[in-house]
């Protein structure tokens, strides 16, 4: 799932296939095939495991120990982390753009992750929200575009600009 996970945050859905993970592994396509008999149950998979990986690294989005500057550093920080990871943008990002020609459970993954995240966001700071004119699609939206750009332009700076920014409209 790993191979799978950078072969579509590198090449889309479109551009990875059972052969491109098998010869990664050194084994025979029907041993990918074994585990996931369509290219739609790996998507899928794949897409669910990246969504339960990123909200367990965000934690708890209202533990009353915990700050709103501190969550949404979390949020940032994994923006960061994916874009870290070999400069490529977060998987949903990437799948979300085509989402209308994925297979229906991929396409139904992507929302979800998406549906969560904006869940976890709105929750995790809406101490600050009221004060501000910012909202969940707000950030996502501003958070994923400077990804896209940080990794079109080879330059973090447009990530950490708008890391930057946001952290100042919600007063934290």
């Amino acid at each position: 799932m790993d191979i799978a996970e950078r072969g579509y945050r590198q090449g889309g859905f479109a551009g990875l296939s059972f052969r491109d993970i098998a010869a990664a592994l050194d084994m025979k396509s029907a041993s990918v095939h074994y585990h996931f008999p369509h290219k739609e149950d790996l998507g899928k998979a794949v897409v669910e495991r990246y969504t339960e990986n990123l909200l367990d690294s965000l934690g708890a989005p209202d533990a009353a120990s915990d700050s709103v500057k501190n969550r949404l550093a979390r949020l940032v920080g994994a923006y960061r982390a994916a874009y870290a990871e070999g400069e490529s943008s977060c998987l949903c990002a990437v799948l979300g753009s085509v989402s209308p020609q994925l297979p229906p459970a991929v396409q139904e993954a992507v929302n979800n992750y998406f549906t969560r995240l904006m869940t976890w966001t709105e929750t995790a700071l809406a101490e600050a929200m009221p004060s501000t004119n910012l909202n969940a699609a707000h950030i996502i939206s501003a958070l994923q575009g400077a990804m896209i750009l940080s990794v079109a332009m080879s330059d973090a700076r447009y990530l950490d600009e708008v890391a930057e920014d946001l952290a100042k409209k919600s007063g934290v």
